[in-house]
């Protein structure tokens, strides 16, 4: 009898689609390929594009140097009723360098509306990128033709900089320990044991890493110890000193040059010190060194750092992190023998506007009533600000000011936004009315001396002075505006002489937003200038670093200082911010 036995297998068979894999026979071996599925797009209503542009390379400095990476970041968001679909991020360069590679071509499936998605484009530069202004057009396209409006970035690169190492000269030592000399003459002589000090410079574009040198010598009549040595990094237009004794005994020779030769190394391979032959002869007396100044070709750059160009209002660049400096924070500090003036002055009769400064003044008076505590604040913008306003506010004699003043009791703070404008010689700068002609600068202007020293003669209990101008000659840029030439020359002739009152009198403090040679920016992502940005910021609590619910005059200083320098340096080039004063003086109190 047959038995048969019977399995009844129970459940349910998924069948997968043909197109998610295929089976393919290699060698007698099967193996699976995964095929990528490509999203529905279905049209539907329109999403509305937005987008922040920031970009950062390594060192942060705005410029993609040789072996450098940087970073451009879109966070796009969707502020459209329908979906965005199929979005493809492409960068496309104006110049063709093989040594620079730009890592574009990302997809965005969707990005539904009112919510973000944040894309980087990875750049990284060659050892022998070239160095150019890169225009780099970004484009976001969306699958139904809902495209971002373009935008440009402004990129430098800087190719590989060698450094080169130099003898520079040298100095002969035959007195004092260590030495033994027939004659003390500053020479050699045959028979003695001299000190050598050399002179050797870095004179290339870039640092000489990790530096060792050798002195040797194949004549068996000369003596040397201390010889080799390290010299570390030895940086652009640096000099370092090398010091070995050296004894030549009576039987060398006393034609030409000492056979010695000096050879310095370094971890790059590049500009280093091969087999120099020393100028060492006997009986001669060492030359003055010829040192040299370098200045780094990377500080010609700073005015072509890394900038974005656009014209839509849906784009904003390096504003991830802008704060809300609208709301001034009511603190604890009262000042009810205090008095504040508020200048901003936008809009000149003839000469270029100063972007945002109307609205710096607006901000700051709110400042200085809330956080800073000050009990009267006047406050004056554009046509306000007309002939002799300023001789007529701040002369100690009959000004304004001085009627509110009690000498020794009462606390002076004074805000200016706008143009600072160079002498013709430059060594004089002035603020400047709205009305103000170039012509009659002597007359319309007012001297920054006259300013400081007026102030000084109210013989107030402290004066604290804050400047948003620049004195360079040239007016405020942003991102969207560039500086433009306010005194038909390139800028001040010599740096100018000012009062320097807080030298002598530790209540005067004076923040300025930036050296004399150097632009004031405006910082379009607030509608502020820079500097008056970030000493918002500062006073609303961010400056204060130790959490002490104090923010002192040194502490405001630290913090406008680093990110007015961080953050201008991707706007339009290095703007520096100035202290001087008493870094204890205690601003603000929130407790």
């Amino acid at each position: 009898m047959k038995r048969y036995i019977c399995f009844l297998v129970v459940g349910c068979f998924a069948f997968l689609p043909v197109k998610s894999f295929s089976q393919k026979v290699i060698s007698g071996h099967s193996q699976a390929q995964k095929v990528t599925i490509k999203p529905e797009y279905k049209r539907e209503l329109p999403p509305n594009l937005f987008v922040n542009l920031s970009f950062e390379d390594d060192n942060r400095n705005g410029i993609l140097e040789a072996s450098e990476k940087a970073r451009l970041n879109l966070s796009i968001t969707n502020k459209g009723k329908g979906p965005a679909q199929g979005l493809k991020i492409t960068v496309k360069d104006n110049i063709t360098d093989n040594d620079l590679t730009i890592r574009d071509g990302q997809e965005i499936a969707f990005i539904y509306p009112d919510k973000s998605a944040t894309v980087t484009v990875e750049l990284s530069a060659g050892m022998w990128i070239k160095s150019a202004e890169h225009k780099l057009q970004i484009d976001v396209k969306e699958h139904f033709g809902y495209d971002m409006d373009p935008a440009i970035l402004m990129m430098s690169t800087l190719q590989f900089q060698e450094p080169k190492l130099v003898f520079s000269g040298y100095e002969i030592f035959d007195i004092g320990e260590g030495t033994s000399a027939l004659v003390e003459d500053g020479k050699i002589q045959a028979g003695e044991l001299v000190k050598v000090k050399l002179y050797v410079q870095n004179i290339g574009q870039n640092v000489s890493p990790a530096s060792k040198y050798s002195i040797v010598t194949k004549d068996q009549n000369v003596y040397l110890t201390g010889s080799v040595g390290d010299l570390g990094d030895i940086g652009i237009g640096e000099v370092k000193e090398i010091w070995f004794t050296l004894s030549p005994n009576k039987r060398i020779s006393s034609a030409g040059d000492l056979p010695i030769n000096l050879a310095i190394s370094n971890t790059f391979k590049r500009g280093e010190l091969k087999d120099q032959k020393l100028p060492l002869a006997l009986n001669s007396r060492a030359p003055e060194a010829n040192i040299v100044k370098v200045e780094a070709d990377i500080e010609r750059l700073k005015a072509q750092v890394a900038r974005f160009e656009f014209k839509s209002d849906r784009i904003t660049a390096n504003t991830a992190r802008v704060m809300d400096i609208t709301q001034a924070p009511p603190s604890s500090t009262k000042r009810t023998d205090a008095v504040g003036i508020v200048i901003g002055i936008e809009a000149y009769d003839y000469f270029a506007p100063a972007p945002y400064a109307a609205s710096d003044a607006d901000v700051m008076k709110n400042y200085f009533r809330n956080t800073l505590g000050i009990e009267k604040v006047y406050d004056f913008t554009n046509k306000k600000v007309t002939g002799n306003f300023f001789d007529n506010n701040f002369n100690p004699t009959y000004g304004e000011l001085q009627k509110a003043v009690k000498k020794g009791e009462t606390e002076v703070f004074v805000f200016y936004s706008g143009h600072g404008i160079p002498s013709a010689a430059g060594d004089r700068v002035y603020l400047l009315p709205s009305d103000g002609r170039l012509e009659a600068i002597e007359r319309q202007g007012y001297d920054l001396n006259t300013l400081y020293n007026n102030l000084e003669a109210l013989q107030a209990k402290s004066v604290t002075v804050f400047l948003d101008a620049c004195f360079s000659g040239v007016s405020r840029s942003t991102e969207t505006s560039e500086a433009r030439n306010l005194i038909a020359a390139k800028g001040a002739l010599v740096r100018p002489v000012v009062a320097q009152p807080w030298l002598n009198d530790p209540g005067f403090t004076v923040f300025s937003s930036s050296d004399f040679d150097q632009t004031s920016l405006g910082f379009d992502a607030s509608g502020t200038g820079l500097f008056t940005y970030f000493l918002a910021a500062g006073l609303q609590g961010k400056a204060d670093a130790n959490g002490d619910k104090k923010i002192t005059a040194g502490e405001l200083s630290d913090y406008i200082n680093l990110n007015v320098s961080e953050t201008s340096v991707k706007i339009r080039g290095l703007q520096s911010p100035r202290f001087n004063g008493n870094r204890e003086t205690v601003l603000v109190r929130f407790q």
